[in-house]
């Protein structure tokens, strides 16, 4: 990787990054296991990454389409995982070493969760989207440790390919956060520094010299499925209100399914 990403993905300036059917995601079975390896550790370490953005966009697809069952359904998936992941990763003894930085994602969980599942409304969710953008700070702070722990250089690609599953629901997040027109959020800005930052790093992960053929055939589906979301952002769908909503909200769950594959794969490759 060149040092450029390497300084982007590292450092994890959320919002300063230069370049850049419906999912169910609570009963996927890599975050129902226990957590036997640091590949494993470091998998679900950066599902709660991925799970501070989803809880945030489930939030604002109720307030967006509050007859729909689908964000009611998400939320509370989103957030029953995300509870029992850190109850797990505090519980591997690798990862003992860093009980400071979970305890510091839970001290910020509690209070987001609490909003997360309040009366949804604008003003609620303007608070969200800020706290989303805090605990997805320290949630990344706590995989990037476990990386360091872990004293393979095979762990930075389970990060890697982990933070675009992020990449999608932070995707998704901003587009509804702009398409709800959310106060105090730059979100149209961030939306399209991330669609950059999830392509870049798709064509590097495409590289990796380590993929199985496996592998491989995830990330093509997947740089598929990026370009198609890429057409409902650009405008060229032609499309508008809740038809857009449901396709792009749908493609970023495909996107998320497909790094969700390709990320457990990556992490069998890492064994303690």
């Amino acid at each position: 990787m060149s040092s450029k990403i390497k300084r982007q993905i590292s450092s994890f300036t959320l919002f300063k990054v230069a370049l850049l059917p419906l999912l169910i995601l609570g009963t996927s079975s890599d975050s129902l296991a226990e957590i036997r390896s640091m590949g494993d550790a470091i998998n679900i370490a950066g599902r709660q990454r991925m799970l501070s953005q989803r809880i945030a966009q489930s939030y604002f697809l109720k307030g967006l389409k509050p007859d729909s069952k689908r964000g009611h359904t998400q939320l509370q998936r989103a957030v029953s995982e995300f509870e029992r992941n850190l109850k797990n990763l505090k519980k591997y003894p690798k990862a003992r070493p860093l009980l400071s930085e979970i305890n510091d994602v839970e001290r910020l969980w509690s209070p987001y969760r609490t909003l997360a599942t309040a009366e949804v409304n604008k003003s609620n969710a303007e608070l969200l989207l800020s706290q989303s953008n805090e605990i997805l700070k320290k949630a990344h702070h706590f995989v990037v440790e476990l990386e360091r722990v872990s004293g393979t250089s095979k762990a930075e690609i389970i990060n890697i390919s982990g933070r675009q599953r992020m990449l999608s629901q932070r995707i998704a997040k901003n587009f509804l956060a702009s398409h709800w027109g959310l106060e105090g959020a730059d979100s149209k800005a961030l939306l399209y520094e991330d669609l950059a930052e999830y392509e870049n790093v798709l064509s590097y992960l495409l590289e990796s010299d380590i993929n199985t053929e496996e592998i491989d055939t995830q990330l093509v589906k997947v740089k598929g499925q990026f370009a198609y979301a890429s057409k409902g952002f650009d405008g060229a769908m032609s499309l508008s209100g809740a038809r857009l909503i449901h396709v792009v909200t749908g493609t970023t769950d495909a996107m998320l399914r497909g790094m969700n594959i390709a990320t457990g794969l990556y992490a069998k490759l890492l064994t303690d």
